[in-house]
């Protein structure tokens, strides 16, 4: 299987190879494509597990793994199945993860955009607003503000709710613009490929 080609609208992160016996497939991520995975709430498994499995579950910051070594080893039906597992996961979010998005308040103008925000109350609790990783948007509501150490109330999901009335910023409205998930069209035929397979156990490198 071929490496895709690298999007114009992201940046790739990368190639992940998939080698049983001497035949090797290749799957070529984008940086959004990778943190798709780290959505906490709303995926079956999410972040160092999905990771896990194509060698990415290195710490940000300490370096990436080295290219052309063997990282991870699996047994092939295992790979399959996990493989298979996230791709379904996926797919029943495609309505919402193939799209980037954006909030906005009608009463606090200068605080809408995207990535992270809180200050704001709903129905009398502290509010946090939070578009990353791309492809989520979330708000939390806890019984005291962001800062301190206060219970997590609510967790929703702002990608299907689309807006919600705030105590003291006015409407919260969700904006969405569509973005490439890349996983939609690699994932099948790598899973095509690793069934069409002889060898027992499947290596991970990275190139």
């Amino acid at each position: 299987m071929a490496a895709t080609k690298r999007s114009k609208r992201s940046v790739s992160t990368g190639t992940v190879v998939f080698r049983c016996g001497t035949a090797e497939a290749r799957l070529t991520l984008t940086v959004r494509d990778v943190h798709l995975l780290d959505g906490d709430y709303f995926l079956t498994h999410s972040g160092r597990h999905y990771r896990t499995y194509f060698g990415l579950d290195f710490v940000a910051g300490l370096g990436t793994p080295p290219v052309g070594r063997v990282l991870k080893t699996y047994k092939r039906p295992l790979l399959i199945g996990v493989l298979g597992g996230l791709l379904q996961d996926l797919e029943d979010h495609r309505d919402l993860v193939s799209y980037s998005y954006e909030f906005r308040f009608s009463g606090n103008r200068e605080r809408s955009g995207g990535g992270g925000l809180s200050g704001f109350r709903v129905r009398g609790l502290f509010g946090s607003i939070d578009t990353r990783p791309a492809g989520y948007c979330t708000v939390k509501l806890s019984d005291t503000a962001p800062t301190g150490r206060g219970r997590l109330v609510e967790v929703i999901d702002m990608r299907v709710r689309k807006s919600m009335e705030t105590d003291d910023w006015g409407t919260l409205s969700i904006r969405r613009r569509a973005a490439p998930v890349g996983w939609f069209d690699q994932l099948p035929r790598l899973l095509d490929w690793l069934r069409g397979q002889a060898a027992p156990e499947v290596e991970i490198l990275h190139e």
